[in-house]
């Protein structure tokens, strides 16, 4: 059995992903299963990487990204057989590690990951470095669906229609629903007959192969406090279930692998990678092509008919604003002409969890070790089966109603899972609850004309007080979850001794657990909003519903930066969803026909 390695330090990340673990897995992992990486990640199946020397002067399309996003719009785009589409991409592709469901921590400062930090904040992060939150946001073929934690959350019917009912006609449920089934390739057997899910789409979903003993215990436990074991993304939200995961096979199936790996051969398609676009070329208010640096060269190429930005909350928002779309005093700070003032970067939002980690005794002990063992990285290599395919080590999601919010629709969502690495030989398991509904909004903006220089972001994380009650109020629904006779079984208790810097207030008190909010709090990985969407008659907004930029004819925004309020849970699905739509609106746009009625 491989020992695992000392947690160095106490912060969030590392109570989930602790890298030190993560790493020597993945040495031990590269050393002994090259035969994986040739067979699934394939150099013959990645896309194509054109050479600069090779790319046209001109395409119907430039996509600005290959994220979640860009890589539907590539694949949807491509149908019409007489457009022609360039995809440019920060990074590169995927590797054997980002394919591999546990290996998420190993990404994380690589050069997968933007490294991305916000400015330090009052009473949020406080573990890590001067209170500066770790983003780590994806950089590369499939974006953050390539080191996201892989969990499938479609969110709630009343998100979209709040979305509508906020000036986006076609944006409620019953318009989005239909792209969700059309991505989806649901593997599960217990799902995929549902009116609610569909087999045949891009985007494949199941559950990990491999599951611990206590996940009955986890679904017992939520059922003895009245949740339903429901499906999550189906007719009703508010309950508990396995997590659905986008696995193939048990290995990671990010919108990389979905959506452009299937059209890497079509003639009418072409992907740069390292190629980082630094400007959006525009005159007389409409767009016309891009400035792009690769290999210390800069190039230009133009659209004949649209310039599409999906590179995210954090980089589109900085990508306009340097090209002169932006909040008019933010532009001349920096001495960029103004071209269009818009509130980009405004209305930023996310999700802000908190680790609890449990100790465990009894008659059943949780092996951390089995994660680590030659024998676990055998079972992933030869069958994708074992360890090493759960997503990210969460088992179970749950989402309920608090009935304290004022809101009429899921407000708290809690991840469940066994996978706690420490320096001692404990047997743990953590939840992670978060509220979904934040009323603080952050703001992203630049400071420097420099693409290369990260933007600022300060998410505000509890700027508006009730955001801290709610994440407080969830963490004492986990701890009640934990004291559920179904986990009692298991001598289960709150493990204080995990969070130093807590250690001179007194336990099991409110003191304590505000402590523990305060330091250890983390995102879950879903900033939106930035470019939100909605009439040009409303300031706030920078794309109208069919996510066009006011005011700049043939540019588009289509990523998780144009929706107006985030989501009841994870924001990869939702994505998807949204290119998959956006995709038919440019067509009707361009006189194509489309795959769904709009």
């Amino acid at each position: 059995m491989i020992a695992l390695p000392p947690v160095v330090e106490i912060n969030p990340f590392v109570l989930i992903f602790p890298p030190s673990a993560i790493h020597l897995y993945f040495n031990i992992f590269m050393a002994s299963v090259a035969l994986y990486y040739y067979s699934n990640i394939n150099p013959n199946s990645r896309p194509i990487n054109v050479p600069t020397a090779l790319l046209k002067q001109e395409y119907d399309f430039i996509i600005v990204g290959a994220g979640s996003a860009g890589c539907v719009l590539a694949n949807r785009l491509t149908e019409v057989k007489n457009w022609t589409v360039l995809v440019l991409e920060a990074g590169g592709d995927e590797t054997a590690v980002s394919d591999t469901p546990l290996f998420v921590g190993a990404l994380w400062n690589s050069d997968q990951d933007w490294n991305y930090t916000t400015t330090p904040q009052r009473n949020a992060c406080l573990a890590d470095n001067e209170g500066r939150c770790r983003w780590p946001r994806g950089r590369g073929i499939g974006g953050s669906s390539t080191i996201n934690a892989l969990l499938y959350v479609r969110g709630n019917r009343m998100d979209y229609d709040n979305w509508e009912a906020l000036g986006n006609p076609g944006w409620g449920y019953s318009s989005i629903f239909p792209y969700f089934l059309r991505a989806e390739d649901n593997r599960n057997p217990k799902l995929f007959q549902s009116p609610y899910h569909r087999t045949g789409g891009f985007l494949t979903v199941s559950e990990a192969p491999y599951q611990t003993e206590m996940v009955p215990a986890y679904l017992r436990a939520a059922n003895e406090l009245g949740f339903d074991i429901l499906d999550y993304n189906g007719a009703i939200q508010n309950g508990f279930n396995i997590a659905q995961l986008t696995s193939r096979r048990g290995s990671r199936c990010s919108a990389g692998k979905g959506y452009l790996r299937p059209i890497r051969s079509f003639k009418n398609l072409n992907v740069a990678e390292r190629a980082m676009v630094s400007k959006i070329l525009i005159n007389n208010n409409s767009a016309y092509g891009v400035e792009f640096i690769r290999e210390n060269e800069t190039h230009i190429v133009t659209a004949k008919k649209e310039v599409i930005i999906s590179a995210g909350s954090i980089n589109t928002p900085q990508l306009l604003m340097l090209s002169g779309i932006g909040p008019k005093r933010e532009l001349r700070k920096f001495g960029i002409p103004v071209i269009k003032n818009l509130p980009v970067g405004k209305n930023l939002q996310d999700h802000v969890g908190v680790p609890l980690v449990f100790k465990v005794d009894g008659p059943y002990t949780i092996n951390q070790n089995v994660y680590g063992t030659v024998d676990a990285l055998l079972q992933y290599a030869e069958n994708q089966t074992g360890p090493l395919t759960t997503a990210s080590g969460f088992e179970v999601l749950g989402f309920f109603n608090s009935n304290t919010s004022g809101y009429g629709w899921t407000d708290v969502q809690i991840h469940i899972g066994s996978f706690v690495p420490t320096r001692q030989n404990l047997n743990l398991f953590e939840m992670v609850p978060l509220f979904l509904h934040p009323s603080s909004r952050g703001e992203v903006t630049i400071q420097s004309t420099n693409i290369f220089t990260p933007p600022l972001m300060n998410p505000k994380y509890f700027s508006r007080s009730p955001d801290f009650q709610m994440l407080l109020m969830a963490s004492y629904i986990a701890l009640n979850l934990s004291a559920t006779l179904s986990l009692q079984e298991y001598n289960t208790t709150f493990f204080h001794e995990f969070y130093t810097p807590c250690q001179n207030i007194t336990p099991n008190t409110e003191a304590f657990l505000i402590c523990v909010i305060e330091q250890f709090t983390f995102t879950i990985y879903h900033p939106i909003g930035t470019c939100r969407m909605g009439s040009p008659k409303d300031p706030t907004t920078v794309v109208n519903p069919h996510l066009q930029v006011h005011g700049i004819k043939n540019l588009r925004v289509i990523d998780a930066s144009v929706m107006p309020r985030i989501t009841s849970g994870n924001t990869n699905a939702p994505t998807i969803a949204i290119a998959e739509r956006a995709s038919d609106l440019v067509k009707l746009y361009w006189n194509e026909t489309t795959g769904v009625i709009l």
